[in-house]
């Protein structure tokens, strides 16, 4: 079968397959397995949440439904969605997946993983940090953390970032696990070196934002 890469992410390449433009293929650079990532988002379709369908899975290789539409990041870069509204969109997403059984948490749920796909609406991607039996506060956390991050760094759309955290936190009002969610980022081997030494400073703008 045919593939071209279509993107790149931290951890993974993603390859469309065939011609009929209907699945990608997710390929971990690491060579981690995909069979709980697989099963998890089988059965959170069938509880009704939104994630990509899901073909098969094998060793690292993810095979997915082909999402179309841009990415809530790029949405908010092209200024086509406000950053209030994705914050909201965001706690929506979080409070949705927490009222479901299981005790599910996504864990990296940011304006990168949410695709926003036409009439279908919003899809969440990503669910390789995902874990069940986790207190939502944690997932709360680590979302509102991603945009702190952003919003203390240097880049021209931090201030829209501070205020989609807000909305976020807005809510989404609950218990934030924050030492914890800071103590999991300090650990991810993808950080850059200017993102471990911002991660202080973001820690504190949820602290105070929350």
């Amino acid at each position: 079968m045919r593939e071209e890469r279509v993107g790149r992410g931290r951890s993974a390449d993603v390859y469309a397959l065939g011609d009929d433009g209907r699945w990608v293929l997710r390929r971990y650079r690491d060579g981690g397995g995909t069979a709980r990532e697989a099963r998890l988002m089988t059965r959170l379709a069938a509880a009704g949440y939104p994630v990509p369908q899901v073909r098969e899975s094998a060793g690292p290789d993810l095979v997915l439904e082909r999402l179309h539409g841009p990415s809530l990041l790029d949405a908010l870069l092209a200024g086509t969605y406000a950053p209030e509204a994705a914050g909201a969109l965001l706690a929506g997403l979080l409070d949705r997946l927490h009222a479901l059984p299981g005790r599910v948490v996504h864990l990296d749920l940011h304006p990168g993983n949410v695709v926003l796909a036409g009439e279908r609406g919003p899809v969440v991607i990503d669910w390789r940090t995902a874990e069940e039996g986790a207190d939502p506060g944690l997932d709360r956390a680590m979302s509102a953390l991603l945009l702190a991050e952003v919003a203390v760094s240097a880049a021209p759309y931090a201030a829209g970032a501070r205020a989609g955290l807000a909305a976020l936190l807005a809510a989404s009002p609950g218990p934030l696990l924050l030492a914890e969610a800071g103590a999991r980022r300090a650990a991810d081997p993808h950080l850059t070196a200017a993102e471990r030494g911002a991660l202080g400073a973001a820690v504190e703008l949820v602290r105070a934002a929350g």
